[in-house]
């Protein structure tokens, strides 16, 4: 019988965020789709539990991985726990997700971390991917983008071609998947005021471009708005440097706390409540490759649950959205054209109902059974590809030092008790 682990880098618990909620979502679907599975993560197993998984739930123990998945005969992993499987676990045909590419991510962050993380993201992989045997991304662009990658470690090789010549059965879109039917809709937020529309951003990243919005929100002759944004569930690994500036920003305007409030992160089952209290989601970015590579599942989220969208053009959300006349693609750092889009979304009843067609239209292709397809195909047949070892090629991680102030900086922290 195949039995498949799915590994989380991320704490499988109620407030969790995109990654958690992926692997929350597997645990609880590729069951239906005939998969025996075991959810591993380093959450404590009784907070996973509390969540209703019908599924065994292992704590992730470093140096203890074989032993967790004695009884595995396929692992999925995502993140860095993507290493220990496949150095823990060679006998295992392993499938490693690559839907958050968290390399490009952290280059956000160089100011704010320094070199390192560049360093051991590269290091990861390279070791990732010349060691997996089938690889999960989020969309075409990224699949493109990944295969540069695997074709530069010799992955893509005249034998895999003659076998695979679309190499499907080493990369495919799996992307994050919603739910045919939400369940009845409990409040999270108290009543809106008379006239008050709610403008939900999200949980602020560095590659997003909340400037802009601000602008934007400043021409608009409508005043009865609010903007939300939401703590991040992890500080300790998602630098929050943008929150810190936009909120000194706002407090200097008078608008923190009134207009621009930052509320906590909701539990994962509540996410939809959150959108259907809401007008508007709106989440601008800056043109970047990380911008080119995401998906930006809160969009996904938010047309599941009804919730219009306002976005910058850039990616592949975008690119859909545009498709499908699904919400507002506006361009990048325009904040004329920002404030337009936000006034026709907020107001205009009709076009909101055009965007809510074109939503459930484009929805159809990212229902959970559509979107598993590949990864169900893998989980009934798991292999290990033999030609691998035969033709990969591991290139070093090379970096230079970090800059001498960032240096002398980190030590001072570090001095003063610091991270």
């Amino acid at each position: 019988m195949t039995r498949v682990a799915l590994l989380s880098s991320e704490p499988i618990r109620p407030r969790m965020a995109g990654i958690g909620i992926r692997y929350f979502e597997l645990a609880r679907r590729l069951p239906g789709l005939g998969i025996d599975v075991v959810l591993v993560s380093p959450a404590d197993p009784e907070e996973t539990r509390s969540l209703g998984l019908d599924v065994p739930v292992r704590r992730f123990e470093a140096g203890r991985l074989r032993e967790i998945l004695t009884d595995c005969t396929a692992a999925v992993a995502q993140g860095q726990l993507g290493n220990d499987l496949v150095l823990e676990c060679p006998h295992l045909p392993v499938a490693l997700d690559l839907y958050d590419p968290w390399l490009v991510e952290n280059l956000s962050y160089v100011e704010s971390l320094g070199f390192d993380p560049w360093r051991n993201d590269h290091a990861t992989w390279v070791l990732q991917m010349s060691r997996g045997d089938f690889f999960l991304c989020s969309s075409e662009e990224q699949r493109s983008f990944y295969l540069g990658f695997l074709a530069a470690l010799g992955r893509i090789n005249p034998e895999r071609i003659a076998v695979d010549p679309d190499l499907a059965d080493l990369i495919a879109p799996v992307p994050f998947g919603v739910p045919e039917e939400l369940p009845p809709h409990r409040p999270v937020l108290d009543p809106p005021a008379p006239g008050e529309r709610r403008l939900l951003f999200g949980g602020l990243y560095d590659w997003y471009d909340p400037w802009t919005l601000l602008a934007a929100l400043e021409q608009l002759e409508q005043p009865s708005w609010t903007l939300l944004l939401i703590r991040n569930p992890n500080p300790g690994s998602t630098p929050q440097r943008l929150l810190a500036k936009v909120e000194a920003h706002c407090r200097g305007l008078g608008w923190w706390g009134t207009r621009v409030r930052c509320i906590d992160w909701v539990p994962a089952d509540r996410r939809y409540d959150l959108l259907r209290d809401v007008d508007l989601l709106v989440a601008p970015h800056r043109p970047s490759l990380e911008t080119r590579l995401s998906l930006r599942t809160r969009f996904l989220d938010a047309m599941a649950a009804g919730c219009p969208v306002v976005t910058s053009a850039g990616g592949a959300m975008s690119r859909m959205l545009r498709e499908h006349k699904a919400g507002w693609v506006v361009p990048p750092g325009d904040g004329a054209a920002l404030a337009l889009a936000l006034a026709e979304a907020v107001e205009d009843e009709p076009a909101r109902e055009r965007s809510r067609e074109g939503a459930r239209e484009l929805l159809r292709a990212f229902r959970w059974d559509r979107a598993l397809e590949p990864l169900v195909r893998f989980c009934r047949a798991p292999r290990i590809d033999a030609a691998k070892d035969r033709w990969v090629q591991r290139p070093g991680t090379a970096a230079p030092p970090d800059p001498l102030l960032f240096r002398l900086r980190r030590k001072l922290r570090r001095l003063l008790g610091g991270a």
